[in-house]
């Protein structure tokens, strides 16, 4: 450890040192900190969208009579949204330096907040001065979290171009968020696999792949993906899933039910069949026939040397036999079971990863599935054939394919 970490350690006790990056002090609680500010960069974006089209002006004031129910988000008034949002700002600014053990001024949310009685003025006003005040707060908030901690800073980036990526919008838009964006998307995701709550960097990463794919051929115009109009309708429920994963809200996990544990455990015993056989022919030649030849060179001389009647010296030779072939059973089997253990549990992550990914596209499925609806007949009859081999075998055993098979 650098002196620079050790010197924090004796100032403050920490709950574990896990992903930390040496190249700044130990954080408190990494993953709190890079959580915090992967809402914040969701909820600074949000501000700027609400700015951007939100009705400013004679609609805003507040009723005369009191509402039929309390108000909800969507109910308020655009200065109340727009406070709300600064508060939150403020909120994770103060989390996140708590954390970190930031002592210097924070980005400042007044320049913003002076916009805000304009508001709720009568007649309609110009958002442009609220609008570039937020942008200014943007830019300070990244200069201030990219100086504080890079990993803070790029979940601030994250969160803002996870939400920016998400918005509603009609097809040229969509195609374009999807094409270089989510490259970069992927990069940050990978980087902070360590610190993000499990499982959620690789199975967000996965499921950005596979809708970049559908929105790119979607716009090409393919008759099997959803059209752009419907992939961005459901594109919000999945930004729902996406920010819930990676902030630890929901656990990737609790998507799986019984039928995916079956599918994941016999994969795994597939791969793991494959890795038997591949060792087996890797140690057979160089490590087990000699071994076998001298247990039988063995096992001859001292049955041939041996006193006594043919069955006596057929005895030796089978107790010398068994135990030679114990001795080579304890001296293979020990390392092989320890690597099996240590392999197994990436293969189970992977295989676990890959089934939570499909889990949590699940908004894209909807959209598919009502295109699989409105096709021809034709197209139709073929779905269901393949669906009623499908049904014809067990739920809770994944068919056999080309890939999974040695």
């Amino acid at each position: 450890m650098s002196p620079l970490l050790r010197a924090g350690a004796e100032r403050v006790p920490l709950v574990e040192e896990t992903g930390r990056d040496d190249a700044y002090p130990l954080i408190r609680d990494e993953r709190a900190c890079v959580v915090t500010a992967l809402r914040l960069g969701w909820w600074m974006a949000d501000a700027y969208h609400q700015g951007q089209h939100a009705e400013l002006g004679a609609a805003e004031a507040h009723p005369a009579a009191p509402p039929a129910k309390l108000s909800n988000f969507t109910e308020m008034s655009v200065h109340r949204r727009m406070r709300m949002y600064l508060d939150g700002v403020d909120v994770a600014l103060a989390q996140i330096a708590e954390l970190t053990r930031h002592t210097k001024p924070l980005p400042d949310t007044a320049a913003a907040r002076d916009q805000l009685p304009d508001l709720d003025r009568p007649d309609p006003i110009d958002p442009g001065p609220l609008l570039l005040a937020l942008d200014d707060l943007n830019v300070e908030v990244l200069r201030w979290a990219m100086a504080t901690n890079h990993r803070v800073g790029l979940a601030y980036r994250l969160g803002r171009s996870l939400a920016d990526t998400v918005r509603p919008g009609d097809a040229t838009q969509l195609v374009r968020r999807f094409g270089g964006r989510q490259i970069q998307i992927s990069r940050w995701l990978s980087e902070l696999a360590s610190v993000l709550p499990p499982y959620s960097a690789a199975v967000v990463r996965r499921s950005l792949a596979t809708w970049a794919t559908a929105v790119e051929r979607a716009g090409r115009g393919d008759p099997a993906e959803p059209e752009p109009a419907a992939l961005s309708r459901e594109l919000r429920n999945q930004a729902d899933l996406w920010r819930g994963v990676l902030t630890g809200g929901l656990h990737p996990r609790d998507l799986l039910d019984e039928e995916d544990y079956a599918v994941v455990a016999r994969n795994l015993i597939i791969r793991d069949r494959r890795l038997v056989a591949q060792a087996a022919r890797g140690i057979f030649w160089p490590v087990l026939v000699p071994l076998l030849v001298v247990l039988f060179a063995v096992v001859g001389v001292s049955a041939a040397a041996a006193a006594g009647s043919p069955t006596t010296r057929a005895t030796v030779a089978l107790v010398g036999l068994g135990a030679g072939l114990a001795a080579i059973w304890r001296s293979v089997s020990g390392p092989a079971l320890a690597v099996a253990g240590e392999v197994n549990r990436p293969l189970l992550d992977s295989e676990l990863t890959a089934r939570m990914a499909v889990r949590i596209d699940r908004p894209l499925d909807t959209a598919r599935a009502a295109v699989r609806h409105t096709a021809s007949p034709a197209a139709r009859t073929r779905r269901q054939r393949r669906s009623d081999d499908r049904a014809s075998r067990s739920n809770y055993v994944a068919g056999l394919s080309r890939v999974d098979l040695p």
